[in-house]
């Protein structure tokens, strides 16, 4: 099965970023092609993402911009996937409405990856790759509604146990693991609860992400990519395993 029909995926998030210069004087670091490449970037892109918002106030200073992103271009007006841009950073973002590894998130790695070196008139020195799954649940959707350590044990097989008397309830859980993989790359999971913004119904959100901080050779991306959502997809299948998982179907 290709995609999940009831998938609890909310977003699905590729990041590179890369080395940055500094400058002489003033010993701040930018990002050295990034003022043409923007504008380079955004048109060869435009006969597919039309609609562009600018994520950051104009008159924050370029220097204080480093690492975060702040063109982001859209196929329609808040029309996913989105293609993000900042001074050392590219994402590519997407939801579960459009999203199949195979079919539309790896190939428009693939395409958009070769533009954004192509906007760059001098090459990037990629330092980090980031694949990154968001998913989230109702609470209330499910049994163990009211206990969240008990949720999360039968729905995430993660559990945790307090060895001493708590005169209380828990309310909040934020569990955040991270573990080193046989390439070097990262691991991390995170779990926590929070609020849905629409309804302010209680939801459990996981985060599953394989990053690592190396040097890339641009001809190695790709194959990287591949490896993490070769770990993350069937992780997902092992810690939903059954009553959880089936009611994705």
């Amino acid at each position: 099965m290709k995609k999940l029909p009831k998938a609890p995926l909310k977003e699905v998030i590729f990041e590179l970023r890369w080395d940055l210069e500094v400058d002489d004087k003033t010993q701040q670091e930018y990002d050295k092609g990034y003022e043409l490449a923007q504008g380079k970037f955004q048109s060869l892109i435009k006969n597919k993402f039309k609609f562009y918002t600018r994520n950051l106030p104009r008159e924050i200073p370029e220097h204080l911009l480093n690492y975060k992103t702040v063109h982001q271009f859209w196929l329609k007006e808040n029309t996913w996937p989105v293609l993000q841009l900042g001074p050392g950073i590219f994402t590519m973002n997407d939801t579960d409405k459009n999203y199949v590894w195979e079919d539309t998130f790896f190939p428009l790695i693939q395409s958009y990856l070769k533009l954004l070196f192509k906007a760059y008139e001098n090459k990037i020195n990629i330092n980090f790759c980031n694949l990154k799954y968001i998913d989230a649940v109702k609470i209330n959707d499910y049994p163990d509604k009211n206990n969240i350590l008990n949720f999360v044990k039968n729905n995430l097989k993660i559990k945790l146990e307090h060895c001493f008397d708590i005169n209380g309830i828990l309310e909040n859980i934020n569990i955040n693991q991270t573990f080193k993989l046989k390439d070097r790359s990262l691991l991390n999971i995170v779990i926590a609860n929070g609020t849905d913004k629409n309804t302010k119904e209680p939801m459990l959100i996981w985060q599953t992400a394989v990053f690592k901080k190396t040097v890339f050779k641009n001809n190695e991306i790709l194959k990287w990519c591949k490896n993490a959502h070769s770990i993350i997809s069937p992780l997902f299948k092992k810690m939903t395993k059954g009553d959880f998982y089936d009611s994705f179907k």
